[in-house]
């Protein structure tokens, strides 16, 4: 019995949870006043029959959510229809989905330890579009995943637990509106343009 203990919290040891990292940042001071931030979202992805629904879905999410994140963290900014231009009165967020791999929620769930997981990266610039040429202010790439936690398998040696984690896994897939990947884009996405307004003071 110990070692089953033992063997599971190790196991648990080496999951990771869902979640999104910035990866290869590129900054470059910006010495004007803030100004408000128009949000573009587009893809890179060829769209296809089995694509389409899942890439719209996911691009409404991060536009959406990246304008009103934004907002709430005292950063104007609103929803573009165009895509950034010279001369123009703001700053210009432009993200290019590039990956989209939906997995295999049931192996998510069921195995876990990163079996089926979920995968989306994106590509994002901040432009300064206040002038006769476009400045890049920030630069990046955002992985976002799954993650890898242990799934209803683990339970199977304990016939309540087991019961118990699989109700709840078939739960949160009903729930699921299929852009939990793109929630943690927008919310990474923020943050680092957050922390780049305070290091701009």
């Amino acid at each position: 019995m110990c070692m089953r203990f033992l063997l599971l919290g190790s196991l648990l040891l080496l999951a990771s949870c869902a979640g999104a990292r910035v990866r290869n940042p590129v900054e470059v001071t910006d010495t004007q006043s803030v100004a408000p931030i128009a949000v573009t979202v587009k893809t890179s992805l060829p769209r296809t029959a089995q694509n389409t629904v899942r890439l719209d879905r996911n691009m409404q999410a991060l536009a959406t959510g990246l304008a009103t994140r934004l907002e709430h963290s005292q950063i104007a900014a609103h929803s573009a229809d165009t895509m950034p231009h010279t001369n123009g009165p703001e700053l210009a967020l432009v993200v290019d989905l590039g990956t989209l791999d939906a997995g295999n929620p049931w192996s998510r769930e069921l195995v876990g330890f990163g079996a089926g997981k979920s995968r989306l990266q994106t590509h994002v610039i901040l432009y300064d579009e206040r002038g006769a040429k476009m400045t890049t202010l920030l630069d990046f790439t955002v992985m976002a995943d799954s993650g890898a936690m242990p799934g209803v398998i683990v339970s199977a040696w304990n016939p309540i637990g087991f019961g118990i984690h699989s109700a709840h896994a078939i739960s949160k897939e009903l729930r699921s509106d299929g852009h939990e990947d793109a929630d943690r884009t927008a919310m990474t996405i923020v943050g680092k343009i957050a922390e780049y307004y305070r290091m701009n003071g």
